[in-house]
């Protein structure tokens, strides 16, 4: 595809919402995208202190500590996210400096319209040297050749893919080669108010429960007003995101991509969002257009208590943490004919263009260092993608348990998010989806009506090459 093409896809895709995922930590100076304050101001905090207290590689694990003491140069990276990524990752730039006191980062914290300015960026010729994209989007930047390939620094630096889980550099792999790595992810699961239980004698569920227990549990914790013209407390929540739905028709075994088509209308994807249907359809969940006329969002209406389950990712518990008075905790999702957990991440991506992609590849590596993830995981925004840091509790930390987390690693991602990821389409096609399921849930047409519509849309627009 020529670059000019897939620049404008791009330009598209910024205007769409596609949420990254991230992390917290510990204090850096930050330039938003496309500042020109001087690269004194803008350089990861602790540089200087690095300089003065240089890490020996004896002292560490790191396979990449004895490139980086010989490495000079500066480095921009560019990432998305809220305060907490902000400061986490200053702490990992200011740690790598340790090792590294001739290398200078530039940290470029972007906390909104993240993907306009990276397009403005790459539409400039000035990407950063390092940048995050979503997994849905890292075909599009791959295909307007703003992605260097790593297969090199695969090979120099093979703890990048040592013990790391199934499947999950295929979503930065293309024509054979990876150009995108995964620094992290997020499980999707059930938050459980347990006081919530408690108090109305309902046993709350395991990890073992199936669907039907579900919508059963969702209807018996669901409370009317005293004169029952209103719900006071939701049994449950849905959210119209892709994690949601991909989490649902996966649950089913459904093909909801396949051949290289829409394919939301089989039996098995109809099932699988219809459980979201039906919970509203029942009452037991809030519809999308129901919670925003609240003023507050699901997670809000389970932290002040008016949700008993809330399904979502690992993002949530910062603010679970500091902010729910009750006893919670998390569960797989329930099981359908199956379990899938989708595989929502922000990968990492070295510039085409860098002139430094020697010090961008060395600082990657120490990013997913045992060391780098220590103080990536601390804040529990996310998980490490390798299986022997799942299994530790200083990289998944709790509270909640840690046990859904670690289930849900053993069937992460599913053959039809990958195949839809690999088309460099997926920001359109979940914008047609996400407005269907809408319609639906809304009550403004019927689910099968909605997911007709939307095959029809999304293979006459989109998939009709």
């Amino acid at each position: 595809m020529k670059k000019k093409k897939v620049m404008a896809m791009l330009a598209v895709a910024a205007m769409m919402t596609v949420a990254l995922t991230g992390c917290g930590g510990g204090g850096a100076t930050t330039t938003a995208a496309g500042d020109t304050t001087a690269a004194g101001d803008t350089t990861a905090a602790g540089n200087t202190a690095a300089a003065d207290e240089t890490a020996a590689a004896t002292d560490t694990d790191w396979e990449g500590a004895s490139v980086a003491s010989g490495l000079s140069g500066k480095v921009t990276y560019m990432h998305s996210g809220d305060d907490y990524e902000r400061e986490m990752y200053a702490n990992v730039f200011s740690s790598y400096q340790k090792y590294a006191p001739g290398v200078e980062i530039e940290q470029m914290y972007v906390p909104s319209d993240y993907y306009t300015k990276l397009q403005t960026l790459a539409t400039a010729d000035s990407l950063p040297d390092l940048f995050w994209v979503a997994e849905s989007s890292a075909r599009m930047y791959y295909d307007a050749g703003l992605l260097a390939n790593m297969d090199d620094y695969m090979k120099q630096y093979p703890q990048l893919t040592e013990d790391i889980i199934d499947g999950v550099l295929e979503f930065g792999q293309f024509d054979g080669s990876q150009y995108a790595f995964p620094k992290d992810w997020t499980s999707y699961v059930m938050y459980i108010n347990k006081d919530m239980f408690k108090e109305a004698g309902v046993e709350a569920p395991t990890n073992d429960w199936t669907v039907e227990e579900y919508k059963d549990l969702a209807a018996q914790m669901t409370q009317m007003s005293a004169d029952g013209s209103r719900v006071e407390v939701y049994g449950t929540a849905i959210n119209n995101y892709r994690a949601d739905w991909i989490n649902w028709m996966g649950n089913y075994d459904a093909e909801w991509f396949k051949d290289g088509k829409s394919n939301l209308s089989s039996p098995e994807a109809k099932q699988g969002l219809g459980v979201m249907y039906d919970l509203v359809q029942a009452g037991s969940a809030p519809s999308p257009g129901t919670v925003s006329a609240t003023g507050d969002s699901e997670d809000r209406l389970f932290i002040i208590g008016k949700v008993a389950m809330y399904p979502s990712g690992r993002w949530t518990i910062p603010s679970f943490r500091s902010e729910c008075d009750f006893e919670w905790d998390a569960v797989e999702m329930p099981k359908g004919t199956t379990r899938t957990c989708p595989f929502i991440c922000s990968m990492v991506g070295i510039a085409s263009t860098s002139e430094n992609k020697d010090i961008a590849a060395n600082v990657l590596s120490y990013q997913m260092s045992d060391e780098g993830l220590a103080l990536v995981m601390e804040s529990a925004l996310s998980l490490p993608v390798y299986k022997d840091l799942m299994a530790n509790e200083k990289y998944v930390n709790t509270p909640p348990s840690a046990e859904a987390f670690i289930n849900t690693s053993e069937y992460l991602g599913n053959p039809s998010q990958l195949e839809v990821c690999k088309t460099g389409k997926f920001s359109e096609y979940n914008s047609m989806i996400n407005a269907g399921l809408s319609e639906a849930f809304e009550g403004n047409t019927t689910l099968d009506e909605a997911l007709a519509k939307i095959d029809e849309q999304a293979n006459t627009t989109l998939f009709n090459n």
